[in-house]
């Protein structure tokens, strides 16, 4: 594992963009995170920079419309399309001056909302309402909920045995929340309703883009150490991680659904967004020539 990615995922993507600069970026590179807007046709992608692009997804490629730029002090580490909300937004969690922080921002690129937190924001993932979404810290081990009508983000529970809690994934029939540990290399399932906690998965390298998908209960897992993409059968009594994709993916970092059951992964090392089938064979890539 190189040393790049092991600062990157440890320490966070600090993120220190000059927003004028930012902003009049042109030049696609880097990318860290990704959420798209169902699974929709609409993918949202932040890139090292802070500077966030907006894709349309089509049948063969992707066609980037539009690109905004994070505040410039903000150092974000996971990202979420908020459903069903007026008008459209993602929620994006990190940290801003030291503190955590979650932001609602804008497609048109502004502050929505924000609710702060004496911890460091590490994932984030919201459900189809629109209203509530799931945090976690890395620094505390501790998942907090929000409701975006309310001003306060609130404590649900925290996993002790953890190491640095990551991305989240939202399994919002079932309750469930599924959280990656970064240090430790595991994956911890969370019951809403029981208030319980367990070891999920084990023998990851630093997941760093946890996806669920309610059609087929799959969860899939970013593993950027192992270069890999992997899933595991949320319903299975034994489950296990199984490989999703690999070549030619050099440090896949963010992931998402898109439209047609098809997997967006952002890889940072290769510059480049990956489109996968629902099983695994690499469709195109964004940019097309590298």
């Amino acid at each position: 594992m190189d040393m790049q990615f092991l600062v990157l995922v440890l320490f966070g993507f600090a993120l220190t963009p000059q927003a004028a600069l930012a902003a009049d970026r042109a030049t696609f590179e880097r990318p860290i995170m990704m959420d798209s807007n169902g699974p929709g046709s609409e993918l949202y992608v932040l890139d090292e920079s802070g500077v966030l692009h907006e894709f349309l997804v089509k049948e063969d490629g992707l066609a980037e419309y539009g690109h905004i730029a994070v505040p410039s002090s903000f150092a974000a580490a996971d990202i979420s399309f908020l459903q069903s909300k007026t008008p459209a937004s993602v929620l994006i969690a990190g940290t801003q001056s030291g503190r955590g922080l979650v932001m609602r921002l804008s497609i048109g690129g502004r502050v929505l909302q924000t609710w702060p937190s004496q911890n460091v924001c590490s994932g984030v993932d919201s459900g189809s309402s629109g209203n509530v979404a799931y945090v976690a810290t890395s620094d505390s081990n501790e998942i907090y909920r929000i409701d975006t009508r309310q001003a306060q983000a609130k404590l649900v529970a925290r996993i002790p045995d953890a190491s640095k809690l990551g991305p989240v994934a939202f399994d919002e029939l079932r309750q469930e929340l599924y959280v990656a540990d970064v240090a430790s290399g595991q994956v911890y399932q969370y019951s809403i309703a029981t208030k319980t906690s367990k070891v999920f998965l084990t023998h990851l390298s630093a997941p760093t883009a946890l996806v669920f998908d309610a059609d087929t209960g799959r969860l899939f897992i970013a593993d950027p150490g192992q270069r890999a993409v992997f899933i595991a059968d949320t319903r299975a009594a034994k489950p296990a991680a199984v490989l999703f994709a690999s070549d030619p993916l050099k440090a896949p970092y963010g992931m998402t659904l898109v439209s047609e059951g098809r997997v967006a992964v952002a890889d940072y090392n290769a510059d480049s967004i990956f489109v996968f089938s629902g099983k695994g064979v690499l469709l195109f890539r964004y940019p097309a020539a590298r």
